[in-house]
């Protein structure tokens, strides 16, 4: 059965602030668990998750306080993700992608991004990368393409993909095409229903199209363009930091998961307690340890980054390398974790039914990621290595 997708309304949630966005994601954890395994088998978030996630705010964190937002700072947005992802990875992604309406925003003018954005509870979806093209016309720009992995786009109220321009002559040797980000309203793209992977299956990461679909070229962008000089969005990048929160979440419901398996397992043949073999007390021990660790890392790197930016300055080379070389980090740690938990409950965590399976999935998954990848930590050395080349379009465009 195939779900109607709605689009953003005004929430009773009212004028939330970061703290209450926070308390309220953490108080929908029991709805966000029960519908996690109907979300896998759906590829898609439930219309009651979306609901859910629509009331509590969490859409909004990202919205400037002169709209009426909360302009939520960083490392309480990674809480409110790392909150939603340890009830379900997928609903945890979904909100790390679709609270980022608020940083896409500032690159269009007021009156653009008002009209694209017409709720405070507005879902994003999309790929800022160059997968179609812009054709110039007049008043804006026709779009045609397909992008990958384009999670939540089942709900999402706002579709952002990247497009190159093609040159009006024949442009100099050497020289980079032109690329400029279209926002245009979520049902003007076609969704082709591909999305059947290892984890995070209830994101409804599906491929979506467009054919020549007209945008006004105020509803476009380049990343060097801004409209807004508040420290949120003084950064192109800061959109990303919200992944941090994303395996935290996953790898803390993995812990708990392991943790629900060892109160009552028995190992055979010696029937033991699991929970009283060496081997396995190692291994919970480890989990924690890694896990804890890069959460306090990742949490130390983003508030020295908000403080510099806080104070209006522009973030230093080492203070970008420790914050893209957070993602990687932080993703991989937590996957280890999870693995050092599977192996020491055994076949308990090879069955569908058990959360610790799925975990593994999710951040299996989410390891896939670009800021997971060792081609994304090649960039994250160049930051650290004074006088390396940066020539690289995530560096050039503030992404990194």
């Amino acid at each position: 059965m195939t779900e109607t997708r709605t689009t953003a309304t005004t929430t009773t949630a009212g004028a939330l602030d970061g703290p209450a966005i926070l308390a309220n994601a953490r108080a929908i954890a029991p709805l966000l668990r029960a519908e996690a395994e109907g979300n896998e088998r759906r590829r898609r978030l439930s219309q009651r998750t979306v609901d859910a996630l629509r009331t509590a705010g969490v859409f909004r964190i990202s919205t400037p306080r002169a709209w009426g937002g909360p302009e939520v700072d960083p490392w309480t947005q990674v809480e409110v993700v790392e909150a939603v992802a340890q009830a379900d990875g997928s609903a945890g992604w979904c909100v790390m992608i679709g609270a980022s309406g608020g940083y896409f925003a500032s690159h269009l003018a007021e009156r653009a991004a008002r009209t694209l954005y017409r709720s405070l509870d507005a879902v994003t979806a999309g790929v800022p990368l160059p997968g179609g093209k812009l054709e110039p016309v007049e008043g804006g720009y026709l779009l045609t393409g397909r992008w990958p992995f384009v999670s939540g786009c089942t709900h999402a109220d706002v579709v952002i993909v990247g497009g190159v321009v093609p040159p009006a002559g024949s442009p100099a040797p050497g020289e980079p095409p032109a690329i400029r980000v279209a926002a245009l309203p979520a049902d003007q793209v076609t969704i082709i229903e591909n999305w059947d992977t290892t984890g995070l299956l209830g994101t409804g990461s599906h491929d979506v199209s467009a054919d020549d679909v007209f945008v006004p070229a105020d509803h476009t962008f380049t990343w060097d363009e801004t409209t807004r000089d508040e420290p949120l969005y003084a950064w192109t990048g800061m959109f990303l930091v919200n992944h941090l929160g994303v395996p935290l979440g996953i790898a803390r419901a993995a812990l708990d998961a392991a943790a629900d398996i060892l109160l009552d397992k028995i190992i055979a043949p010696e029937m033991r307690p699991a929970r009283d073999e060496p081997r396995v007390r190692v291994a919970v021990a480890r989990a924690h340890a890694l896990v804890g660790s890069a959460r306090s890392y990742a949490f130390d790197v983003v508030a020295d980054f908000w403080a510099t930016l806080t104070r209006g300055e522009r973030p230093s080379r080492r203070q970008r390398a420790a914050l893209a070389g957070a993602y990687v980090h932080t993703a991989r740690v937590c996957r280890e974790a999870a693995e050092l938990l599977a192996d020491a409950v055994g076949t308990s965590a090879v069955f569908r039914r058990c959360a610790l399976e799925r975990h593994r999935r999710d951040l299996a998954t989410a390891c896939a990621h670009l800021t997971a990848q060792d081609r994304f930590l090649e960039l994250v050395g160049g930051l650290w290595i004074e006088g390396a080349d940066l020539d690289h379009p995530l560096a050039a465009g503030g992404m990194i």
